[in-house]
């Protein structure tokens, strides 16, 4: 079973996100746009070797500077990083895409998608992909999807998502829980809502958990297991997934169609099934 620590109502907190990830993500001195690219490299083949190894390295002392040079500035390697810690000068790169981390994503998006189609909104909602949001401590992050309404309220800008979905191939959610930390803390209360799916590398469970803003906290607000048991049997804890409709499209329901998104037991198995089949090829 996977170590969700998924108890409703952890609260994760602090302007530094990147600084508590430990094993079994690995750490290195930033040494330049080569010395990573080896790295890279070398912790693939480990990859490789070890089901164990992350999909993610953490580089240190990797300050303001480098990340515009190296990085936002540079297209061959804009793809490359994940996650920027400005205040711990914390860079988090991924070592390879693996399918089920972007099945994942996309199974996702594609059922959110078709969940709207009875309201009429899918031509209503943005979806934003992997761009860079910067916060204003200089911190920035790409998501796996983010989403926005086209018609946006009155002051509100279109720099932060009002939903967002990080997926991770783990046994552990330190890796999530600060991305959901960055989301709703560094947005400035703009990002409402965030979804994280951590799939088992191991294990065939897939944990899904929504995040929302708790005063100035992130706090988990909801937890759904989806399993697979004796004889390929699924099971589910936690269900329905509910994204609210006011947090996706910031305003109200205006009619009767309008309703929360709900994820019942049809959709999940699916979305684990579609995943789980990447993960077995």
């Amino acid at each position: 079973m996977l170590d969700t620590k998924s108890d409703i109502g952890t609260e994760t907190s602090g302007g530094s996100f990147l600084g508590d990830l430990g094993p079994p993500i690995r750490r290195y001195p930033y040494k330049g746009v080569t010395q990573l690219l080896h790295t890279l490299k070398t912790e693939k083949c480990r990859q490789q070797d070890d089901v164990d190894v992350s999909e993610w390295v953490n580089f240190t002392k990797f300050n303001n500077q480098a990340f515009t040079r190296d990085f936002l500035n540079s297209e061959s390697m804009e793809r490359r990083w994940n996650s920027y810690d400005s205040p711990e000068k914390l860079i988090l790169v991924k070592v390879l895409a693996s399918h089920p981390h972007e099945a994942a994503a996309r199974q996702f998006e594609r059922l959110l998608f078709q969940s709207l189609q009875p309201m009429g909104l899918v031509s209503s909602l943005q979806t934003l992909g992997s761009a860079t949001c910067v916060a204003e401590n200089g911190s920035a992050k790409q998501p796996d999807c983010q989403y926005l309404p086209l018609r946006l309220p009155k002051a509100r800008t279109d720099k932060w998502p009002s939903l967002v979905v990080e997926s991770d191939l783990s046994e552990s959610p330190s890796k999530l829980m600060s991305d959901a930390r960055f989301w709703l803390t560094g947005s400035n209360r703009e990002v409402q809502m965030v979804i994280t799916i951590m799939i088992g590398r191991s294990t065939p469970e897939i944990v899904l958990e929504s995040w929302e803003l708790d005063n100035d906290s992130a706090k988990r607000t909801q937890v759904v297991i989806i399993g697979k048991g004796e004889n390929n049997h699924l099971y589910l804890r936690g269900q329905p997934l509910i994204i609210g409709f006011d947090k996706l499209f910031l305003r109200p329901p205006s009619i009767p169609r309008e309703t929360d998104i709900i994820f019942d037991d049809d959709i999940l198995k699916q979305m684990a099934t579609l995943v789980w089949v990447e993960q077995e090829s």
